[in-house]
């Protein structure tokens, strides 16, 4: 497997003009991607074509452009991608170290390449739902407790 910088472009960030062009767009196309419908986009250029498009990917293509309106920088990163250790740690907005910890513990899945560590994003995505649960599950404990304790 190709570590992450390999298999996504750069982030983009549109211009002011690109901007309003993307909020124009992104307005025309919600109706349609909020009805889970497919399409078929008409090009019009040099060439006129017709291009069927799935209800999955209007909704990408929704969320693109809703961030290009609001001029954030956007990546594409394939599940499949490895990351390393510090990549992990930035995604989860953690120290490297602590990465390192819950790769040990067994908590998170990565594999040895010579000496570093890497792992599938998508183990990534996967450990942070299941944190963002225990978390929940957590907070909904104290809450109980706080109940039963009259400290509402």
């Amino acid at each position: 497997m190709l570590a992450l910088l390999d298999q996504t472009y750069a982030p983009i960030t549109a211009d002011e003009t690109e901007a309003v062009i993307a909020k124009k767009a992104a307005e025309r196309l919600a109706a349609v991607a909020e009805s889970d419908q497919d399409i078929t986009v008409h090009v019009e250029g040099a060439a006129k074509i017709a291009v069927p498009l799935p209800a999955k990917a209007v909704k990408m293509m929704l969320a693109v452009l809703l961030a290009m309106a609001e001029r954030k920088p956007v990546s594409m990163i394939p599940h499949e991608a490895e990351l390393t250790t510090k990549q992990v740690a930035d995604f989860l907005n953690v120290s490297r170290p602590y990465v390192c910890k819950i790769i040990d513990d067994g908590k998170l899945k990565a594999r040895l390449v010579n000496r570093h560590r890497r792992v599938k994003f998508s183990d990534v995505l996967a450990y942070e739902k299941s944190s963002q649960e225990d978390r929940y599950d957590a907070l909904t404990e104290m809450a109980k407790e706080a109940k039963e304790l009259g400290l509402e």
